[in-house]
């Protein structure tokens, strides 16, 4: 789902279900408070079937919404009982935030595949 408005520049949600169930939720743009609704509903909707693996490659900023976000994503995970994998190739500035924040040593990282 592409999001466009005059005051925000483009955030995009790209959701891949994979031949293992698998989900890859691909987010480009920017993840703050006027976005992070829809990636916290397409995790959340990912998780209840299985396994997600979430690709930030393409986001340029996060705010506290956005690890706030990731956050509660790897609550959900461990609940039900489902594997959640972060995309390690990020935007230095999305690193730099989950690094201030305690975020970075806590997220489940993988290399490309």
């Amino acid at each position: 789902m592409d999001v466009q408005r005059p005051d925000l520049p483009l955030f995009s949600v790209d959701v891949e279900t994979d031949a293992d169930a698998r989900t890859t939720v691909a987010v480009a743009g920017e993840v703050d408070v006027a976005t992070v609704g829809e990636l916290s509903r397409v995790v959340h909707d990912g998780l209840r079937r299985g396994a997600v693996r979430i690709d930030l490659e393409r986001v340029t900023f996060m705010d506290s919404s956005g690890v706030r976000a990731l956050n509660t994503a790897l609550r959900e995970a461990a609940q039900a009982g489902h594997e959640l994998r972060i995309a390690r190739a990020m935007h230095p500035s999305v690193v730099q935030i989950l690094q201030m924040t305690g975020m970075l040593e806590l997220l489940p990282l993988e290399d490309a595949t």
